[in-house]
């Protein structure tokens, strides 16, 4: 009876020391696609101070040097018009991510889609591309450590 216990005992052990798989996969996919919908709802600015840590980085497309860090961020943002909504919204869909074994660090990747606001002859800027987020957990919430973003060719006409 002992040896039956003791093995019952180890194998309920080991269970519980391997951690579920997909489960940091699939939080990475949820936590992704809330940043989406944040950014979508209060502006990207406001989404990215949100979902990043402090010392991430920003990897951008629109023609402007790299951010280090959420300080760096807050003040570059202060002169963004990317960051209100109602003139232009940052959407995206993770199409895959991965988890580190241990379940604190992983990456999501997928589509943007970046549309403006109409100018003065009804038109709107319309850019797509794709994006790789890194992701830590810290404490109980996942924050990205870094955002790196490229942007599709534009269609031939």
């Amino acid at each position: 009876m002992n040896g039956i216990s003791g093995a019952l005992g180890v194998g309920a052990a080991l269970l519980l020391a391997v951690p579920a798989f997909g489960s940091a996969k699939d939080d990475i996919i949820s936590v992704d696609k809330a940043f989406s919908e944040l950014s979508v709802a209060k502006g990207s600015n406001a989404a990215f101070l949100a979902y990043m840590a402090d010392g991430a980085r920003i990897f951008g497309t629109g023609n402007e040097p790299p951010i280090f860090g959420k300080a760096e961020a807050m003040e570059r943002f202060q002169t963004s018009g990317n960051g209100d909504p109602k003139l232009n919204v940052l959407s995206w869909i993770p199409d895959n991510a991965e988890a580190s074994g241990d379940g604190t660090i992983g990456y999501s990747d997928g589509h943007w889609l970046f549309e403006s606001a109409p100018d003065a002859k009804s038109s709107r800027l319309h850019l797509t591309g794709h994006y790789v987020t890194v992701w830590r957990k810290i404490g109980d919430d996942w924050k990205f450590i870094a955002d790196i973003g490229t942007t599709d060719p534009k269609p031939e006409k």
